[in-house]
């Protein structure tokens, strides 16, 4: 299986300035998800892509590809954008696409756990969410031909609902009972 890895690194957080190369122990955020892809069985492609020299540099002292990411990709920009014009602009092709937000250093599922899910899923598209069903987006896994021809949701979200979902009699049991509660 071919897989790319980009991590979308710009500079211009206004939040938190310069986030994405912020430090936790000598280590950027951007080099966190480095290391994070390169722990992968699968041995993804990464490309970093950034508007800065000093990701720029950072991506090269790491052995991995640099995108120089164009100033109207800056800003308030959908991520989805970067990553589709990021894939548009390549010569090669993938099965798959893991994009790794920096901010999210902490991930508790690992790289080849997240792409064999949703290989087994058979998901075009999958998003990280946090424990309280918020979406974070910490990693977004596409289909490489979806990405490409840009068949994907841009403003993604997610709602909880503790619904149960039926496939076996234990599942029936439990829907009745709690429909019996209200």
């Amino acid at each position: 299986m071919k897989i790319l890895t980009i991590i979308p690194a710009k500079t211009d957080s206004t939040r938190l300035p310069k986030k994405n190369i912020q430090k936790i122990n000598g280590k950027t955020l951007v080099e966190h998800s480095i290391d994070y892809a390169k722990q992968s069985k699968y041995n993804p492609e990464i490309i970093v892509s950034s508007e800065s020299e000093i990701v720029k540099k950072i991506a090269l002292d790491n052995n991995v590809s640099f995108s120089k990411r164009s100033n109207d990709l800056c800003g308030d920009t959908e991520v989805v954008d970067v990553y589709i014009d990021l894939v548009k602009n390549l010569d090669k092709t993938y099965d798959i696409v893991f994009c790794l937000q920096p901010d999210n250093p902490d991930r508790n599922l690992s790289f080849d756990e997240c792409v064999d899910y949703m290989v087994q899923n058979n998901y075009d598209d999958l998003i990280t969410i946090e424990p309280s069903f918020k979406r974070s987006g910490s990693v977004r896994i596409f289909k490489y031909e979806h990405l490409k021809n840009g068949h994907v949701s841009k403003r993604i979200g997610c709602i909880k609902d503790d619904a149960t979902d039926i496939h076996y009699q234990e599942d029936l049991d439990k829907a009745k009972e709690k429909l019996l509660e209200e």
